[in-house]
């Protein structure tokens, strides 16, 4: 039997918006294991979980709200002298020679304590050959008593905590593939946010590439929130927006294209609050205060920025972590139409204004470009 325990986070909240985030995370599960799965809330903000899809443990680990998963067995907790008896049959072969020691947790009435539980169990343990180590036992006996029943867990493994997905609503994530955004499409996706992918076309197949790590990601964490790929082929408009505006302004005035067509576009998408970027304070020359905050003014829907505080090698591991560095450091850089000038790292609100008054045509053909799928259709070779 399968037990996913909650995030600690989770039971914080209210009872009502417990309540909530209870039915998303539920939703999700389904989604994630096969409709015909059995979610069932058990004492001890657990949820009790009954799937025939022989991924379900690996599969439960990667849903958001799931801070572990535990393979259990049930046993009877009539009385403290035959549950140490059940304990001590399960358990005895894998602390022979080794230390251990028994955690047990009880809700109910019983004639007797969880102390009196765990000398019990560990007196049996001990003369199967165990030795008790309570500060850093190699083996912990888990068991969790709820009135007549008994859950022992045989195995425990980390699961990826947060919030349930979409408990927090929707986000348009701008997704080059490189290292950072999937990492910060990743980082706000844990807070409960589902999101749509949009990637902005510079040529060398890298839309493919980039719907690749997205579709990668979504599998594995996105199970439930069915995310669009939106990709706009904005390579034929660089030419002219190179020809409007100065080299010095050029990185920012690709940025202003990208932010305001994606404006435009989250707009457009039902229950859309925000854009999410894997921005990074001072990483390069775009990305220094002056220029966030310029950004910022430029467009009226909130720009959400998890790796702002990261550094580079932070970025890169938890890219590692979660499985898409070694895809993302393929990505090339195309960004680059500065023509080896200076890029401003101050740029002003009304500098950038004015930048985007002139290629407000521009922005106008890239949201036209833009062409959607869901993300789940997608397949190698067309991206859209």
């Amino acid at each position: 039997m399968l037990i996913a325990a909650l995030d600690p986070e989770l039971y914080l909240k209210s009872a009502r918006t417990q309540r909530r985030m209870l039915r998303v995370l539920i939703a999700n599960l389904s989604a994630t294991l096969g409709a015909d799965t059995v979610v069932k809330r058990i004492a001890g903000h657990r949820l009790e979980i009954d799937s025939a899809n022989p991924d379900a443990a690996d599969r439960l680990r990667s849903v958001f709200g799931v801070a572990a998963v535990e393979r259990v067995v049930r046993l009877p907790a009539d009385g403290l002298e035959s549950l140490a008896d059940a304990i001590a049959d399960r358990m005895s072969a894998a602390v022979t020679g080794r230390s251990f020691a028994v955690r047990p947790r009880r809700l109910g009435s019983h004639g007797w304590s969880s102390q009196d539980l765990a000398v019990a169990a560990g007196s049996r343990l001990v003369a199967a050959g165990g030795f008790v180590d309570l500060s850093n036992p190699e083996i912990t006996v888990s068991v969790r008593v709820v009135e007549r029943v008994a859950d022992l867990t045989v195995e425990r493994t980390p699961g990826v905590g947060g919030l349930p997905l979409g408990s927090q609503g929707r986000a348009l994530a701008l997704f080059s593939g490189g290292i950072d955004s999937p990492v910060a499409a990743y980082l706000v996706s844990r807070r409960g946010v589902a999101l749509d992918y949009l990637h902005f076309a510079l040529g060398c197949g890298q839309a493919d590439h980039a719907a690749g790590i997205a579709h990668q990601l979504a599998e594995r964490f996105g199970r439930g929130s069915d995310p669009l790929l939106i990709v706009a082929d904005i390579e034929p408009l660089v030419g002219e927006l190179t020809r409007r505006v100065s080299p010095r302004m050029r990185q920012m005035a690709l940025k202003a294209l990208m932010y305001l067509a994606a404006e435009q576009i989250a707009l457009g998408l039902p229950d859309t609050r925000a854009l999410v970027n894997g921005e990074s304070l001072g990483q390069v020359s775009t990305q220094t205060l002056d220029n966030l905050a310029s950004l910022d003014r430029l467009v009226k829907v909130p720009v959400l920025r998890p790796l702002v505080g990261l550094d580079k090698m932070e970025i890169r591991g938890r890219a590692e972590v979660i499985g898409t560095y070694e895809a993302s450091a393929r990505t090339r850089e195309l960004c680059d139409i500065s023509q080896g000038s200076k890029v401003s790292v101050a740029t002003r609100p009304g500098q950038l204004a004015a930048i985007a008054e002139a290629i407000e045509d521009l922005v106008g053909q890239a949201v036209t470009t833009a062409k959607h799928q869901r993300l789940q259709d997608w397949i190698p070779g067309s991206p859209s």
